[in-house]
C-alpha cells in the first residue's frame, strides 16, 4: 500500500472509535497533516481539514476520536506539521526512517447513547444537578468554574470573576427568555475564556450544550446560538474546544459525560464512579464540564415549571 516503506512500517491498532470517524476514515484517501501532539493525544487534520483525535489506550471514547492500542505517544517522535497520509482504514505518520501506520479497520465502534430528557420525572432533574453539584464541589478541582485555587494571582482571580459573570449572564437570558441576542453574548462572555487547550469556559458550554442539544430539551435558543457564535468567531478559541463544541451541539460528548448522566437516569443515588473518571479529565476540564452539565439539568427542571 505504501511502497518500499511497508517493510519497516510498525502498524497500531485502533480499539474503539466514534462510529462516524471509523465510516469517515473508510472512505479517506490523501494528505493531512498533523495538529497537535500531546503524552496522550495525537491531534490531526484530515485531507478536508477536519480535526481528528488519536488517543492512547486509556484515552477514553469521544466524537471524532480513535483510541489505539499505545499506552502513549511519547517514543514516536511526531511532531505537529508533519504530513500525514491517509488511506481507506489507514493513517500513515512517518516520523523520520520508521512510519507508523495507524489501522481502524477493527476497532469496535461507539455510539454515544445519551438518554433522552423526556424521561425524567417531575422533580428528578433538580436532584440529579444537587448531587453531581455537590460531587463536584467535593472531588473538582479549583482553578475554573468551582473558583479559583488559594493564593490566586489578580489574573487568575479577573478570570474567575469574568468566569462567574458570564455563566450568570448566559443562565439568566437562557432561563428568562432573553431572546437569541442576549443568548450569544452569554456564549461569547464565555467562549475561550481560561487557560489550556479547551479552556473553563468551552467547558462548562460544552456541559450547557450537551444537555440542550438533547431530545426533549427545553431551552431550544442555547444550541443555534452556540453554533452562530462558533461560525463568527472562529479564532476566539482552540481548534481543539471549537471541534468539541461543535460536536456538543449535536449532544456527542465524550463516554465519561455521556455515562454520568445515563447513570444518573438508571440509579436513585449519586453515580459516585461515572463522576470519579469525569472529573480525572485534565487539570479541570473534567470538573467544568460538570459544572456545565450539573447547571444545564437544574435550568431544564426550571423551564420545566417544576422549580
Amino acid at each position: 500500500m505504501y511502497g518500499d516503506e511497508s517493510a519497516r512500517t510498525r502498524t497500531v491498532f485502533g480499539l474503539s472509535g466514534d462510529a462516524e470517524l471509523l465510516d469517515l476514515l473508510c472512505a479517506t484517501t490523501g494528505q493531512g497533516r498533523i495538529h497537535s501532539v500531546f503524552t496522550r493525544v495525537v491531534n490531526l487534520l484530515t485531507p478536508d481539514g477536519l480535526l481528528v483525535t488519536l488517543a492512547a489506550r486509556d484515552g477514553g471514547d469521544a466524537p471524532r476520536t480513535l483510541v489505539v492500542d499505545t499506552p502513549d505517544w511519547t517514543a514516536t517522535a511526531l511532531t505537529a506539521g508533519q504530513s500525514v497520509t491517509f488511506a481507506p482504514g489507514n493513517i500513515l505518520l512517518a516520523p523520520g526512517s520508521r512510519p507508523l501506520r495507524v489501522t481502524s479497520t477493527d476497532a469496535r465502534p461507539w455510539h454515544p447513547k445519551a438518554p433522552s430528557l423526556t424521561g425524567f420525572a417531575p422533580g428528578t432533574l433538580a436532584r440529579v444537578s444537587a448531587q453531581l453539584e455537590a460531587l463536584n464541589q467535593e472531588f473538582g478541582p479549583r482553578g475554573g468554574m468551582l473558583g479559583p485555587v488559594p493564593g490566586a494571582g489578580p489574573l487568575e482571580l479577573a478570570v474567575a470573576r469574568a468566569l462567574d459573570a458570564g455563566r450568570a449572564a448566559l443562565l439568566t437570558a437562557l432561563r428568562h427568555g432573553g431572546g437569541d441576542a442576549a443568548i450569544r453574548r452569554g456564549v461569547l462572555a464565555l467562549l475561550g475564556l481560561g487557560p489550556g487547550l479547551t479552556p473553563a469556559g468551552d467547558d462548562f458550554l460544552t456541559g450547557l450544550t450537551f444537555v440542550a442539544a438533547l431530545p426533549g430539551a427545553a431551552p431550544t435558543g442555547l444550541v443555534p446560538a452556540v453554533r452562530a457564535v462558533l461560525a463568527e468567531h472562529r479564532g476566539r478559541t482552540t481548534d481543539v474546544s471549537h471541534a468539541t463544541l461543535t460536536e456538543a451541539t449535536r449532544a456527542r460528548v465524550r463516554a465519561e459525560l455521556v455515562d454520568v448522566l445515563r447513570k444518573s437516569a438508571e440509579e436513585d443515588r449519586p453515580p459516585h464512579a461515572p463522576v470519579r473518571r469525569l472529573l480525572a479529565i485534565g487539570h479541570t476540564s473534567g470538573s467544568d464540564t460538570l459544572s456545565g452539565l450539573a447547571a444545564g439539568l437544574h435550568l431544564e427542571e426550571e423551564l420545566r415549571g417544576s422549580l
